[in-house]
């Protein structure tokens, strides 16, 4: 029992075991974080949601209570100055606009029903006192300039009406404008009429307070909730800078041990099989656990083990052939020449030594240029070398008259060319008629 103990090691030492756990030490840290995050998020967001959905809402509110009560008193103005009844339409459309603005604003803000409340019932007064007003003729009111300035914005006004081009009429509209706010409002004339003139500036100092203290509240409402949004994101950085810190802190302890556990022995296993890729078969890994990695590392030590004894049967048959090779050669009379790429002599019998000028085991090494009598096969080795020729050819040399070469490629498991056998048959010897003359050879 103990035996197997030791032989099957328990399921923690395991490499997906150590995984499994980093796995869950790394959620265990990283789903706090995204929680904490989430939740200060989305704080962040109420607050920010009601700063637009309520608070901004209550100041445009305001704004548009001011306008169009300034709207308001400009068509009225305009019915005391001009007496067309569509400016007193336009006026009443625009006091029933604030109060639909207010009735929006007591439902965004109930802390601001009373202000509503009494926006609504001074607008209805000045409605009535407006009423009360435009019952009067234009002759019962008093206009100071009145005849000045009437002439010059209706020239103004005709003007923009006939002029082509458009910037040239933007310009006089704008001067007419201009013109028009510069008229004093039409007072009544009488000393009831300048009563209910100044009644109606009274209300409208208070309908202007009134919206000022909308707009003030709700830009101190802004306030507070951009100052919460700003405390809020300030402790989810803090908290959740924290949190990273620790996390960071677990996993520089994670990289740390699982290097040495994991990340180092299949580096040792991988810088193994980059030495046997390069060919050095005397490799040994050192299995330093029980876990897969040591398994690994005893099957690469029994694979390299195999290989080298391969590749030691495999030199020696090489070299058995090798000795074979020479013996043969030496033995038949053809002149038997090998060479690699470059073209060096790698192996030359007997029979080739008349060619070669000096014995046969004394050229192996040496580059083919360097004996003359076979500088006439460089051609043809170029092509063979070259792949640019058939695997073998054979022909007879003007050279070599009475024989026959024959050259062929010699070539690696990848097909690739690695040298060339050249055999010349019928080598006559020096000096024969049919043959060849040899010249010394002065190469050192």
């Amino acid at each position: 029992m103990r035996h197997n103990r030791n032989k099957y090691p328990r399921a923690r030492g395991t490499i997906r075991a150590r995984m499994t756990l980093s796995m869950l030490y790394a959620a265990a840290l990283v789903i706090p974080v995204v929680i904490l995050s989430l939740f200060y998020i989305r704080r962040m967001n109420d607050a920010v949601g009601r700063i637009v959905d309520k608070n901004i809402e209550l100041m445009h509110i305001g704004d548009q209570i001011q306008l169009d009560f300034l709207q308001a008193r400009r068509d009225e103005k305009n019915f005391l100055l001009y007496g067309d009844s569509i400016y007193l339409g336009n006026s009443h459309a625009s006091l029933e606009h604030i109060s639909e603005l207010c009735s929006k604003g007591r439902k965004l803000g109930p802390d601001l029903a009373t202000s509503f409340d009494a926006i609504i019932s001074r607008t209805s007064i000045y409605r009535r006192l407006a009423d009360s007003i435009t019952m009067l003729s234009p002759g019962q009111v008093f206009i100071p300039n009145r005849a000045r300035l009437q002439q010059d914005h209706e020239k103004l006004l005709k003007a923009a009406a006939s002029a082509q081009d458009t910037s040239r009429r933007d310009s006089l509209l704008a001067a007419a404008a201009k013109l028009a706010s510069k008229i004093a409002l039409p007072i009544p004339a009488g000393q009831s009429g300048r009563l209910l003139n100044d009644s109606i500036y009274s209300l409208q100092a208070a309908i202007a307070v009134g919206a000022d203290s909308v707009i003030g509240f709700a830009q101190q409402r802004v306030l507070c909730n951009r100052r919460r949004a700003r405390q809020l994101a300030a402790w989810g950085q803090r908290n959740i800078i924290t949190v990273l810190l620790l996390v960071l802190a677990v996993l520089g302890w994670l990289v740390f041990t699982l290097p040495k556990r994991t990340v180092l022995p299949i580096k040792r296993i991988a810088n193994a099989l980059r030495r046997a890729e390069e060919g050095n078969l005397d490799i040994h890994v050192t299995p330093r656990t029980k876990d897969e990695l040591g398994q690994l590392a005893r099957q690469l030590n029994r694979a390299f083990a195999r290989l080298r004894e391969f590749d030691e049967s495999k030199v020696s048959r090489i070299l058995y052939l090798e000795r074979r090779f020479r013996l043969l050669a030496n033995d038949i009379s053809e002149g038997v020449l090998v060479v690699d790429r470059i073209p060096n002599v790698v192996l030359a019998n007997q029979a080739m030594e008349p060619l070669l000028g000096r014995p046969a085991s004394e050229v192996a090494g040496r580059q083919l240029t360097t004996f003359p009598n076979l500088i006439f096969l460089q051609p043809f080795l170029e092509k063979i070398l070259a792949g640019a020729a058939s695997r073998k050819t054979c022909d007879i040399l003007p050279q070599l008259p009475g024989s026959v070469v024959c050259i062929e490629s010699l070539r690696d498991q990848t097909g690739e060319v690695t040298g060339a056998l050249i055999v010349i048959t019928h080598l006559g010897k020096p000096g024969s008629t049919g043959g060849f003359e040899t010249r010394p050879d002065h190469s050192t």
